[in-house]
């Protein structure tokens, strides 16, 4: 049986944050990704990977799963940066927007572009 009859909708988000030189803030965001405050799980969304760059002072964190899923798993990263990061004192050669400078989303598989 084919993924396509199983109804999976996967995409996948490269988070970028204005954080990379202190490793336990971007655990905490990634952290945050995959569980809600209670401590439940966000179904079916893992954290495939995290890029770190020192002198950026930026990190990417690719989080993926089924496009249901994934929104609430990236808000929370994302109120968590917000909550973590000072942009007051952030340092680095990359130019920063804010603590959370980019949110791309790329579907993965069942799922098109325009959703």
């Amino acid at each position: 049986m084919s993924s396509s009859r199983l109804g999976l909708r996967l995409a996948a988000c490269l988070l970028n944050i204005s954080e990379a030189r202190r490793k336990n803030v971007v655990e905490k965001i990634a952290k945050a990704a995959l569980f809600e405050e209670n401590g439940k799980e966000h179904s079916e969304v893992t954290v495939l990977n995290i890029f770190s760059d020192y002198d950026y002072n930026r990190s990417v964190i690719t989080i993926a799963g089924p496009v249901e899923n994934l929104v609430n798993s990236v808000i929370a990263a994302c109120v968590e940066a917000f909550q973590v990061i000072d942009m007051e004192v952030q340092e680095g050669i990359h130019p920063c927007l804010g603590a959370v400078d980019l949110i791309p989303i790329y579907p993965l598989f069942g799922v098109g572009v325009k959703e």
